[in-house]
């Protein structure tokens, strides 16, 4: 009896943890290509489940407007040499990235994003659409 409560609870928490995390696809279009935008960093938060990058930029009327950025977790960033200080408010930088589904939301998941130097500072999804991000 303890076995079968054992296995049903173990089976529920594996269900409740597949819903509690998002695919990257929902929420973002992969499908087409991505966008580069250029701006400051206004913040760079380095926490999980997803570092987080805030830009802004100027859009085609010459406003200012606060992109918000997914990335990957710490983990695999950490692997890639990346760190809590990579980014820094006020850093200049360029982002490729894959928008958001909702049409109008400044807001994507980083394909990469690099300083004016050229140098890749982060690095999260393909370049090219339908593809996985390089640290999946």
């Amino acid at each position: 009896m303890r076995l079968s409560i054992a296995i049903c609870l173990a089976g529920i928490l594996a269900v409740v943890n597949g819903y509690a995390h998002h695919g990257t696809g929902i929420s973002y279009d992969l499908t087409t290509n991505p966008i580069t935008i250029k701006g400051t960093v206004t913040e760079f938060r380095w926490a999980n489940p997803h570092v987080s990058v805030f830009i802004d930029v100027k859009d085609e009327n010459g406003k200012i407007v606060n992109w918000a950025l997914e990335g990957s977790g710490i983990a695999a960033y950490l692997e890639k040499g990346f760190s809590r200080n990579t980014l820094k408010a006020g850093m200049e930088v360029s982002a490729l990235l894959y928008p958001s589904k909702v049409k109008g939301q400044p807001s994507g998941v980083i394909a990469k994003i690099t300083r004016p130097d050229g140098q890749e500072v982060l690095r999260f999804q393909s370049d090219k659409p339908g593809q996985r991000g390089n640290d999946q």
